[in-house]
């Protein structure tokens, strides 16, 4: 079925969803006057995204586009939207206990944020990604100020001002990406030689979404704002939200740069290495577990823009081995949504504001369960076998050597070995240290659950090695 018709039916099937998650979006808000539960709440919103991905799959027209290529229907753009719809589900379960009042805000806010990731996932107009991402990132402003304790506000406003400024840069950028191609569409791109007014783009649009990426130098706020929010929002942030980052970013200078290739492998290749090596180095002196998992996250953002060197440096996007990077980017990101959230979601087990590394100590021999799934999530993070993240960056690494990359190979290698030294650490003090008080931990089944849930997931994502072959089939998609 071609032409208008085709056109509508793939209308009808990306709409339903959203339509559906509007709706029971503005619902839960309307519960506000019922009083509704937190837990009822909480439940809703994971039943209405699970629904929303099922209606996106089977709703799903492939291979379709449509307002002349501003959205566009392949698997790739599936993949991540699904992928983003179960960075949502994982925390509406966790987060319910972290929040003090007006939890039917919290989670209507969720949907809608949701609502603009799946936006995001389909498009590749400049405009309307801009106006999606921005969508989000103002929801996460809004999920990140929950709490009323001044580091709670103190994050937010941080997170607000810099994104505010990142905005302004992705607008500039925009702008001289107009003037130099006269389209917003991403795919529209000459083949001609790079223009300065390219150039000046690509420098504008790499510092306002390195801004949203969290790499180096741009990364500070990510800091103060893992730190200070709610632990399943920090969870959130650093997984969800920078899945969704990665996308645009990908789409954003392999396809709307595809005539600047150069510039984009020489910029993405330093940026991931002093991302990578600030983020590890400094995580290394770190007391504060959350700014620990912060600088962490700083430094898995530096893994994740590899995929942009590779591709940048073999410039044919029709080459094998920048299938591989990109399906690797991709298998990287649903397995950094479980250990990264996870991550961040098992502080919630230990009592108190302000956590250190110390206040773990003795977790093993109050809950050796909570402790040993904290521990696969580290070991993930930190690339050990058998987990998750082995394999996302064993994945990574490999299309890096295919692309004759070797040493940049060997630098993603080393700090990967840094980071061992400081996830080590904190295993420590959970398995070698006494309790520093009786009653420290939160250990309910509340608690303990998701910490369960996340170190299981981690471990159990290692299977979609299996259909790491039909990702590589997927990731030319990213180009169209």
């Amino acid at each position: 079925m071609t032409g208008i018709t085709a056109g509508s039916l793939a209308l009808v099937g990306y709409f339903a969803p959203l339509i559906f998650l509007g709706i029971v979006g503005f619902a839960i808000l309307g519960l506000s006057m019922l009083k509704t539960s937190k837990k009822a709440l909480s439940w809703i919103t994971f039943a209405s995204l699970g629904i929303s991905a099922i209606m996106l799959y089977f709703l799903f027209p492939s291979n379709t586009s449509v307002y002349d290529g501003t959205i566009v229907f392949n698997h790739f753009g599936l993949y991540f939207a699904i992928v983003m719809i179960i960075s949502a589900m994982f925390i509406t379960y966790p987060s319910m206990y972290g929040l003090k009042a007006k939890s039917e805000i919290f989670y209507a806010t969720l949907i809608f944020v949701t609502i603009g990731m799946i936006v995001a996932a389909f498009s590749y107009n400049l405009i309307t990604l801009f106006i999606a991402f921005e969508s989000v990132s103002i929801g996460t402003y809004i999920m990140a100020s929950f709490g009323k304790e001044q580091r709670n506000l103190e994050g937010t406003i941080k997170y607000f001002f810099t994104g505010t400024i990142a905005t302004a840069f992705i607008l500039f950028g925009a702008s001289f990406f107009f003037i130099d191609t006269h389209t917003f569409n991403l795919s529209v791109i000459s083949a001609a030689a790079p223009t300065p007014e390219l150039t000046i783009s690509l420098i504008f649009l790499i510092v306002g979404f390195g801004f949203k990426l969290a790499i180096f130098p741009m990364h500070q706020w990510a800091i103060d704002t893992y730190d200070g929010a709610e632990n399943s929002v920090s969870a959130f942030l650093s997984a969800g939200s920078k899945v969704l980052a990665f996308v645009v970013v990908l789409k954003m200078f392999l396809v709307g740069f595809s005539s600047d290739f150069r510039d984009v492998y020489y910029l993405f290749a330093i940026l991931a290495i002093l991302t990578m090596t600030y983020g590890n180095v400094s995580a290394l002196s770190q007391n504060n577990l959350k700014r620990l998992l912060a600088y962490s996250s700083v430094a898995q953002a530096g893994y994740l823009i590899l995929v942009l060197a590779v591709v940048g440096s073999v410039g044919n996007v029709n080459s094998n081995v920048v299938a591989v990077a990109v399906a690797a980017g991709m298998f990287y990101a649903i397995a950094y949504i479980f250990m990264k959230g996870g991550a961040f979601i098992t502080l919630n087990t230990v009592k108190g504001d302000n956590l250190q590394v110390s206040d773990l100590s003795g977790l093993a021999k109050k809950s050796p369960g909570v402790a040993v799934g904290f521990s696969i999530m580290l070991l993930a993070l930190a690339g050990i076998p058998l987990t998750g993240g082995f394999f996302a960056k064993y994945l990574l690494f490999l299309s890096l050597i295919e692309g004759g990359l070797w040493w940049l190979a060997v630098i993603a290698i080393l700090n990967s070995a840094i980071s061992v030294f400081y996830y080590f650490r904190v295993i420590l003090y959970m398995f070698g240290k006494e309790p520093l008080k009786e009653d420290a931990f939160n250990l309910g089944n509340t608690f303990k659950i998701p910490v369960y849930v996340s170190a299981f997931l981690t471990v159990a994502i290692s299977i979609l090695v299996i259909w790491f072959p039909t990702m590589i089939g997927f990731a030319p998609g990213l180009f169209r």
